[in-house]
């Protein structure tokens, strides 16, 4: 060419140009899966909320119900002797002379609860309900009493079913 001007370089005219379809489905993409995750942390919090705004009900028999023994001269030397009944644990234990069996599972959100003797209550580790010997609620937040199951006197044992 003359007076010096010169042709634009090849490399420059070669580069590929970006394909904006292409651009837009990969950030759709993105945006979809980054959705995805935030709706699925979201609901498990919600569930966990909903559990603690609405508790589980008390359970019902199955009618399969199958009796536990326990040995008098165990309870003698313990204050609560726990025993699964039905899959479920219970305690047993003697209180003002009577032989009690209470669910162990606390009514709001399923915890286990522990015998204080030194209080004679029951008491919720996770969310501080407190129960007395009856399984009556003293303090919420639980709904309702803990389940209660027979307890009798069989020669040296102790019957619960």
């Amino acid at each position: 060419m003359e007076g010096g001007v010169t042709d634009p370089p090849q490399a420059a005219a070669a580069a590929p140009i970006p394909d904006p379809a292409r651009r837009k489905f990969l950030h759709r993409i993105y945006n979809m899966t980054l959705g995805f995750w935030a709706l699925a942390g979201m609901s498990g919090a919600g569930y966990v909320g909903a559990r603690y705004l609405w508790p589980t009900k008390a359970g019902e028999t199955t009618g399969r119900e199958r009796a536990v023994t326990v040995p008098v001269g165990e309870l003698a030397t313990k204050p609560i002797v726990k025993v699964l009944v039905e899959g479920q644990p219970v305690g047993v234990f003697r209180h003002d002379g009577t032989y009690h069996a209470l669910s162990l599972v606390c009514t709001h959100l399923g915890c286990l609860v522990n015998w204080v003797p030194n209080a004679g209550e029951f008491q919720c580790p996770c969310h501080g309900s407190r129960f007395d010997p009856n399984g009556a609620v003293l303090q919420g937040p639980a709904p309702l009493p803990l389940k209660r199951y027979d307890a009798r006197v069989s020669g040296d044992t102790v019957i619960v079913s």
